[in-house]
């Protein structure tokens, strides 16, 4: 599988927000908050994928080293590609939640067996890198839609305490 994480750093201020909201509405709803905005970004990701990842012209069944036998569908590996986010809402380190984790989002391509081939190719098929060109190519807009929805759900929430309090 491919890891990669971005680190957005020069939050200092969001995270001073996040932090404050945490005490007033609770830790829960502000790393929802956060998981949330870092969901919107992932999303980029996700359409670079799509956009780019290759359509087989017609189906077939192909037989796997291990017996198995996979059907090959035009489309199937574009229907694969997904977000997944979790929230470490009890903050302890967990099988999922590593030390200090406290959102979880993923985006690739799930349960298809035969992404890493297309990926990076084998001795008989080229490489068709749609994953890591998505990464590459769309880092940049990922982190300002990042920053935006958290900007924008932290002044959501500091909105609401407000009318709260008045």
């Amino acid at each position: 599988m491919l890891n990669a994480g971005i680190d957005i750093s020069g939050l200092k201020k969001m995270e001073q927000a996040l932090l404050n909201i945490g005490k007033e509405i609770g830790a829960k709803k502000a790393t929802g908050i956060m998981t949330s905005a870092i969901k919107d970004g992932a999303i980029k990701y996700q359409q670079g994928m799509q956009r780019n990842a290759p359509e087989s012209d017609f189906a077939r069944v192909v037989k796997t080293k291990g017996g198995q036998k996979v059907d090959i569908r035009p489309g199937f590996l574009k229907s694969r590609i997904k977000v997944r986010a979790s929230t470490n809402r009890s903050g302890a380190t967990t099988r999922r939640f590593s030390k200090g984790v406290v959102s979880l989002v993923r985006v690739g391509v799930f349960k298809v067996p035969y992404v890493v081939q297309v990926e990076y190719g084998t001795n008989k098929h080229k490489a068709q890198p749609f994953i890591r060109q998505a990464f590459s190519k769309r880092t940049n807009q990922v982190v300002v839609v990042i920053n935006r929805g958290l900007a924008k759900r932290i002044d959501l929430a500091q909105r609401r305490i407000a009318k709260k309090y008045k």
